[in-house]
């Protein structure tokens, strides 16, 4: 039995989260799936979270595909409206095979 704590090592995770707990969970067997989950997330929550100006600029970013840009402004400018979020990315290990 797993426990909520273990993660699988060959996923990538984005957790968001605040002060009251865990928001939202992406993950994804490569870098480009996890974020594709967070972005999702960013483009429903940015109207609610954010000032209008500042979601207008994250929406302007992810349709322009700047998907790393539209993602360091949103955890920039989370919390100026209302209550803070943080994001944490977990990248599989790299595990290294013993010769033998």
């Amino acid at each position: 039995m797993l426990e909520a704590t273990t993660f699988d090592q060959r996923l990538h995770y984005a957790i968001v989260s605040g002060a009251d707990g865990i928001h939202f969970a992406a993950s994804g067997a490569d870098e480009d799936k996890m974020i594709g989950g967070l972005v999702r997330y960013l483009r429903q929550r940015c109207g609610f979270t954010l000032w209008p100006q500042d979601a207008s600029e994250v929406i302007a970013l992810l349709d322009a595909g700047q998907m790393t840009d539209a993602i360091a402004l949103y955890f920039d400018r989370v919390g100026d409206r209302w209550d803070r979020e943080y994001l944490e990315l977990v990248s599989p290990t790299k595990s290294v095979a013993a010769a033998g």
